[in-house]
């Protein structure tokens, strides 16, 4: 980069001393060709008496009075007549030279370029011309010598803007470099906790520091997550696993005893056969418990405006034709309770807390809906939970220490998830029943 910024630089600084140079001598190639023909005019004009009374006076041709007024050196004064010439002044004309025109005109003879001014002498009638001229060396070789200074003017400022660029390129991606080396390093290691300096260099350099700082928080905090949802995943599976092999060895084992024993008596046949369908009862709720968990985490689902109040009503129905011998109490709004959500996951969310309360309470439970959130309680008489327990039994197959009802442990898993879902939050606390109370909140 900072080869191609001097580079860059300089090809810029280049044209521009271009198009100066050309500039500057092209100004003063016209100046010095004005002052030239203004210098011919004049000795032209000054000329123009002093010539006429020469010619008639008819000095002879070494005279030298006409060299009075020719000021430059260089400059040739000659009177022509019908295009012959009468009488000559200053340094030789040059040979070869067109004849003469009136006005101002440059040629080339004997190998040099010349500059003359011709005027028309009325006084002496007929095609009377008096020529003043001069060579164009002195003119060329000053134009010249100026063009060549330009030019090492030029390669000087040129050489002198790139080494001047080219240290401070050097100083403005220093902080580049060390930002660059940092992220090798970071990639090296694969240390998503290490920080770029932001605090070095322009303020470009040290927002791109802080947009990269941002990034790697993000990327940490993804790869956070991600650890943390494989470390869920293994144990959900070795969790899941462990669970189902147990109805499973059950039922292997009571299948295997029924097919090695025919002739068993009929009620320790019942028997067996009644526990092997508990278990089997068992092993399809774990699996439907699954699927509901598979369910939930599958992506986004479609969210619609529920009457969360019809919602817990229907649910709470349900339960108490479940549990007959539970004492139900619900309070609900008279009017209508809407959560915008995903109806399904609502319901799984309330039977799953109703279910808990009837299984693990003591044999009443209130469910409230209060319009204010809004926000659902269930309360139960059982013996409650431990505080440090309040956050665990949301884990699925984790169950409460002491719990002796029947249960798949993924109950409370599908309403954690559920409340993640919803953007809600759940409290655990202890009940005026005695028991325990759950409180979602949305």
């Amino acid at each position: 980069m900072r080869s191609l910024l001097t580079l860059g630089t300089t090809l810029v600084l280049a044209v521009v001393l271009a198009g100066a140079g050309i500039v500057v001598s092209r100004y003063v190639d016209r100046s010095e060709h004005a002052a030239l023909d203004d210098r011919l005019k004049r000795t032209a004009e000054l000329s123009r008496e002093t010539a006429v009374a020469a010619f008639r006076q008819e000095l002879p041709p070494g005279d030298r009075r006409l060299d009075n007024v020719l000021s430059a050196t260089g400059t040739s004064l000659r009177l022509l007549l019908d295009r012959k010439q009468v009488l000559a002044s200053g340094q030789p004309p040059p040979r070869g030279r067109p004849a003469p025109r009136v006005g101002l005109h440059t040629f080339e003879a004997g190998g040099e370029r010349y500059r003359s001014y011709a005027i028309s002498l009325d006084a002496l009638g007929g095609l009377a011309r008096l020529e003043v001229t001069t060579g164009l060396r002195p003119v060329e070789r000053k134009l010249s010598e100026l063009n060549r200074r330009l030019l090492a003017f030029g390669a000087a400022a040129l050489l002198v803007a790139a080494l001047g660029v080219w240290f401070a390129a050097d100083l403005l991606l220093r902080p580049l470099r060390r930002l660059r080396t940092a992220t090798s390093g970071i990639a090296g290691t694969e240390d998503l906790d290490r920080r770029v300096p932001g605090d070095d260099g322009p303020a470009e350099l040290r927002s791109l520091a802080a947009s990269f700082n941002e990034m790697l928080a993000r990327l940490g905090r993804s790869a956070a997550d991600r650890e943390r949802a494989l470390a869920a995943t293994r144990r959900f599976t070795a969790d899941a696993g462990h669970e189902l092999r147990t109805p499973l060895t059950s039922v292997q084992a009571t299948l295997s005893a029924l097919s090695r024993h025919p002739g068993m008596p009929g009620a320790q046949r019942a028997e067996m056969v009644s526990d092997a369908l508990a278990e089997n009862r068992r092993l399809v709720d774990l699996l439907e418990g699954l699927q509901a968990l598979a369910r939930g985490d599958s992506g986004p689902l479609e969210h619609t405006e529920v009457d969360f109040a019809d919602l817990v009503g229907v649910a709470v129905a349900a339960a108490r034709s479940r549990h007959p011998g539970v004492t139900w109490s619900c309070a609900l709004p008279e009017e209508a309770v809407v959560v915008r959500g995903w109806e399904p996951g609502l319901r799984i969310l309330v039977d799953n807390l109703v279910e808990n309360a009837a299984r693990h309470g003591g044999g009443a439970v209130s469910v409230t809906l209060s319009a204010d959130g809004p926000a659902l309680f269930v309360d139960d008489d059982g013996v409650g939970v431990a505080a440090d327990e309040r956050e665990r039994i949301f884990e699925p197959f984790v169950r409460a220490n002491g719990t002796t009802a029947p249960g798949s442990g993924l109950g409370l898993a599908l309403v954690g998830q559920q409340v993640r879902a919803h953007e809600a939050t759940v409290e655990v606390e202890t009940s005026a029943l005695g028991g325990a109370r759950f409180g979602v909140r949305f």
